[in-house]
């Protein structure tokens, strides 16, 4: 396959906007939505606990 189809529309694509918070006292990655909301992309914690709580699964939206 050539590298100019696979590539193609590529210089369009944008990057999610990514921070670093603490909600709640759990340290997570969060995806800034257009809305201004945000929606957890990945846990930070070192807690096992945290992963077993429904309320953080990752691509659900926090509430603020």
């Amino acid at each position: 396959m050539q590298l100019e189809l696979v590539l193609e529309g590529m210089e369009n694509m944008t990057t999610p906007d990514y921070c670093r918070i603490s909600h709640q006292g759990v340290p997570m990655l969060v995806e800034k939505t257009d809305g201004g909301r945000k929606r957890i992309a990945r846990l930070l914690s070192t807690n096992p606990a945290d992963y077993l709580n429904a309320d953080y699964t990752p691509g659900k939206f926090l509430e603020d």
